[in-house]
């Protein structure tokens, strides 16, 4: 077991110093207020209830409800490439003014997004929205490095415009900007001009095809997604966020299937993905655990633990029984934390939407800190709320045998007076 852990604590280190996935994770954080409003916003615009359909379109409120989720989820991809270069420029330093590598990144962006310019003089342009959402997500994300790479570059050689010392810092900031960020612009001008005269017609395209695709179907494989999680409960066992290690790969691989499901979810459409990364909802950790010790616990210490942690655990956070029961590095729930629970949630999930039993998951983000019954709720309907429920007795089964073990131990040290 010590070898084990060894290995998996060197993994998940070296994870976890990943620059590139650290920065993409912080750029995803920042986001979230964007994506939770974004995402309530497509939950109440999709309700499939006829007569709460008819009020909303009759008082308004669906077209306000639409214009927020398209001026949030369905800008993602122009959100990331700013907040990712502004966390590249946080992390590696490489600029006096981090907000100027943000905007030119958001700028270099827009350059290679294709528009339409129209031929009567008076008319206006328009910029479709095909890539600025989720389909240009990888694109944003890869003009934010280049982006940052330049500043990091011409920051390390002195490719910058130099100012007298007298000159206030914000203005000097600024001006030092100037080359790299020029340097940017033009780079992905060039590149826009080179795809306009190609089949592909633009480097969102290429970017989508090579890249996009293929992680899509990477995130439409059930095991690997398995895999992760497995992954991401063990490192929680070691003692390290799972989530903040693995996190930011789950995102990259699932952010663009949920997002489609979740756009179709809103416009009242049949929901095109089946498997979106996502299972149905038991917690996040702890709570099955906690509700087999408030059941079947007998000793002192287990029973005052798992009634204080049992409210926190509702709400998603689970520190209180991962650090107080303990949880972490107690091979007694090894098995039913990080092998049966993901497990029975994932496959059983899979299962029974191919049964026709569970629906499709929505896509809608944000209810994380939500009691389970709640999320599931919103994200799979009534199914998902019956479903969600059922599991979750079964996963307080499955760790019914492991308490009662673990309580037995400490049922005796407590008896011996240790």
């Amino acid at each position: 077991m010590e070898k084990f852990l060894d290995k998996l604590i060197a993994i998940s280190a070296k994870f976890a110093q990943n620059s590139v996935l650290n920065i993409i994770q912080g750029a995803f954080m920042m986001a979230m207020p964007i994506t939770m409003l974004g995402g309530f916003a497509a939950l109440f615009n999709g309700i499939g209830i006829d007569a709460y359909q008819a009020f909303i379109t009759s008082t308004g409120i669906k077209g306000i409800l639409s214009v927020i989720y398209q001026w949030t989820i369905g800008m993602f991809g122009v959100y990331v490439s700013f907040l990712v270069a502004l966390q590249y420029a946080r992390v590696y330093k490489c600029s006096k003014s981090d907000m100027a590598v943000a905007l030119t990144a958001l700028v270099s962006f827009l350059i290679v997004t294709p528009y339409t310019i129209p031929e009567e003089p008076l008319a206006a342009s328009s910029l479709p929205t095909t890539w600025l959402g989720s389909s240009g997500m990888f694109t944003g994300i890869i003009i934010a490095f280049i982006v940052g790479t330049v500043f990091r570059i011409c920051d390390k050689y002195h490719i910058v415009i130099k100012l007298p010392e007298q000159v206030p810092p914000m203005v000097s900031a600024q001006f030092s900007s100037l080359i790299p960020g020029a340097i940017s612009m033009i780079l992905f001008g060039i590149i826009n001009a080179i795809f306009q005269g190609t089949e592909i017609g633009c480097f969102h395209q290429l970017i989508y095809t090579i890249v996009s695709t293929p992680l899509k179907a990477a995130g439409s494989n059930i095991f690997g997604y398995w895999f992760m999680m497995i992954f991401l409960y063990a490192l929680w066992f070691c003692g390290i966020h799972g989530g903040m290690t693995v996190g930011p790969v789950i995102m990259m691989l699932f952010m663009e299937l949920q997002v489609e499901n979740l756009t179709a979810y809103q416009a009242g459409q049949a929901l095109p993905h089946m498997f979106i990364g996502d299972q149905l909802s038991y917690g996040t950790g702890s709570l099955p655990m906690i509700v087999a010790a408030l059941i079947f616990c007998r000793s002192e210490s287990n029973k005052s633990i798992s009634r204080l942690s049992f409210l926190p655990a509702l709400f998603g956070v689970d520190e209180p029984a991962y650090f107080g029961m303990p949880m972490i590095l107690n091979p007694m729930f090894f098995v039913p934390w990080v092998i049966l629970s993901p497990t029975i949630a994932i496959f059983g999930s899979h299962l029974l939407k191919m049964l026709h039993l569970l629906s499709y998951s929505n896509g809608v983000q944000g209810g994380a800190n939500l009691p389970f019954f709640v999320s599931n709720l919103m994200t799979y309907g009534t199914s998902g709320l019956i479903w969600g429920c059922v599991q979750f007795v079964l996963l307080v089964l499955c760790y019914v045998p492991f308490v009662k073990a673990y309580d037995k131990q400490m049922l005796a040290k407590e008896e011996s007076g240790k």
